[in-house]
């Protein structure tokens, strides 16, 4: 588990970012290739049933901004990997949490309106997890638990804990830290 003090200071430290800003990143086309070299995709889209799915991308590999753009304008959710540096107060995050823990943190952003998908069924990871919220709202069910984020609030569960977002109210950016094992 982690301390409360810790968790508070991450829900302090403000990320300052929109959602155009966001999307506004994905003409940097060539940060978004289709997989990074260490294979981890970039940028994935969560479909109705719960797969994810890569079908905005050029024949170069890097992302078609448009497409890409689009899919989550209709509603589907995004996932965007690796983005501990996308912005000043990701890094800062990165930092604070690799340094608490002394282990390899893995951040990612999940993007999305909730209209077409949420998130992935109930799952769990062999890592711990720490989600802050950046802005919006969502339900999530943790264990047999309800709770509600929104604005800046974060989250910690440990390894092994199912979890699952139920609903989207209206857009939401939330930042996911994974502490590798």
């Amino acid at each position: 588990m982690v301390e409360d003090n810790f968790l508070k200071n991450i829900s302090n430290k403000k990320v300052n970012l929109t959602e155009q800003q966001v999307l506004e990143r994905f003409y940097d086309r060539f940060r978004w290739p289709i997989l990074y070299p260490w294979g981890q995709p970039s940028v994935e889209a969560i479909n109705e049933d719960g797969d994810n799915y890569q079908d905005f991308f050029w024949k170069d590999n890097y992302i078609d901004t448009d497409k890409c753009i689009k899919t989550y304008l209709d509603g589907y959710t995004l996932i965007l990997s690796n983005i501990g540096g996308f912005c000043t107060d990701t890094w800062e995050i990165q930092w604070m949490i690799s340094d608490y823990f002394k282990k390899e943190v893995n951040c990612n952003f999940y993007l999305g309106k909730g209209k077409k998908s949420v998130s992935f069924d109930k799952h769990s990871h062999e890592y711990s997890v720490l989600v802050k919220n950046i802005y919006g709202k969502s339900k999530w069910i943790i264990e047999e638990q309800e709770i509600n984020l929104q604005n800046q609030d974060c989250v910690w569960f440990d390894k092994d804990v199912e979890h699952q977002v139920l609903s989207i109210d209206n857009k939401k950016l939330s930042m996911t830290c994974n502490i590798m094992t």
